[in-house]
């Protein structure tokens, strides 16, 4: 049960600043110890003297101050480096906000955000920044809460979403895909310990052009974690850099239902190979690139589908070098044929020295378990 603080002192030294806000900014003594930049209309609460009960206080004044008015809105509220601890469904009262940024958390107060908390800024909320916030605090939960991503369900102006530096273990199916979003065109996930990617997770985001989901623990991508309903010609970058991808773990057609061009990091994974049937619906667009640099690229026969036509695809796929640094595009298909034959030759060869092994070793029992016998025989 969330508790709505009421009753704590809100006693704070008053800093008098000397901007005029009359065009953007609302007075400063309906905002103070907050402070308003006239200019860019960026609200900033900074600091220890910024807590739960400052803010739904200054909240308050703001909507006593627009009673009169059809004014209910804040262009841009910046929480930064502050002592809040919850964001409660009603600590920002009435108003509205075009973008909220919450960055330089890690390691603070703030520790809960309910799902509704920016639910006035619905029809008008832009951006939503945070960072540092564990999974298990994003939201209060109550019964039937679905995930941490229903606290902009239905934001139809929403362009940014990033969260960023906080413990995600899992976006969970459909994060994104209940209702469209049709002018998000940017999700940031970078470092946030995800493990795991849902299936469907971004499929009703129709504009979407960057879509970075580097530096976390993802080890495996299936046929539909990737999948949009819509098309589009507007290229998207997909970053999947600094994860544990292997090839083994990429579906078939883990990239087939993208449906449209995109440059594909997937750099600092542990990738050794380049699966054709999984790339291929990729470089299909001619717009589409590919880069692995810094995976432990090895240059045998299952890439031999890149050189048969080297021309299409050099310029297109980056940072495939190979032992001894060793670019693939200096190799022949017959190279690549004769590595994946050596290689099974040596596998062979192993695998026929350990049944030698292990006949022998059977042998040595069998010889161990006829003695045993006949001692006991003769015993008796």
């Amino acid at each position: 049960m969330l508790t709505i603080l009421t009753s704590i002192n809100c006693q704070y030294d008053e800093a008098y600043y000397t901007s005029d806000y009359a065009i953007k900014c609302p007075p400063e003594r309906e905002i103070s110890p907050c402070k308003c930049n006239n200019s860019s209309g960026e609200m900033e609460c900074y600091g220890v003297k910024i807590n739960d009960c400052t803010i739904r206080q200054v909240f308050n004044q703001l909507a006593n101050y627009y009673v009169n008015t059809a004014e209910r809105h804040v262009k841009s509220l910046k929480l930064y480096k502050t002592e809040i601890t919850h964001m409660t469904e009603d600590i920002l009262g009435d108003m509205s906000l075009e973008a909220i940024d919450l960055n330089g958390n890690q390691n603070l107060s703030l520790t809960r955000i309910h799902r509704t908390s920016l639910v006035k800024s619905k029809e008008t909320l832009k951006s939503f920044k945070l960072s540092g916030l564990s999974e298990a605090s994003w939201i209060s939960k109550e019964e039937n809460d679905g995930s941490i991503f229903e606290i902009v369900d239905g934001f139809n102006q929403l362009n940014l979403f990033w969260v960023t530096d906080a413990s995600i273990p899992k976006i969970q199916r459909s994060a994104f895909g209940r209702v469209e979003l049709p002018k998000l065109t940017s999700v940031q996930l970078a470092r946030d310990e995800i493990e795991e990617l849902g299936d469907y997770a971004f499929y009703r985001l129709p504009n979407l052009t960057s879509l970075s989901i580097r530096d976390n623990l993802i080890s495996r991508l299936t046929n539909h974690t990737f999948a949009f309903e819509k098309s589009s010609d507007e290229l998207m970058i997909l970053d999947l850099r600094g994860n544990l991808l292997q090839m083994e773990n990429i579906e078939k057609d883990a990239f087939t239902r993208l449906r449209r061009p995109i440059h594909l990091n997937l750099e600092y994974n542990l990738i050794e190979y380049l699966d054709e049937d999984v790339f291929t619906p990729i470089l299909t667009n001619l717009r589409s690139t590919i880069s692995v640099n810094k995976n432990p690229i090895k240059c045998d026969c299952r890439m031999q589908w890149l050189k048969r036509d080297d021309h299409n695809y050099m310029d297109r796929v980056e940072g495939l070098v190979c032992p001894e640094a060793t670019e693939l595009w200096y190799f022949t298909v017959e190279d690549l044929l004769n590595e994946c034959n050596e290689t099974y030759r040596l596998e062979k060869l192993a695998l026929s020295h350990s049944n030698s092994i292990q006949s022998q070793l059977l042998y040595i029992v069998l010889i161990i378990h006829l003695i045993f016998a006949h001692l006991t025989i003769h015993s008796i």
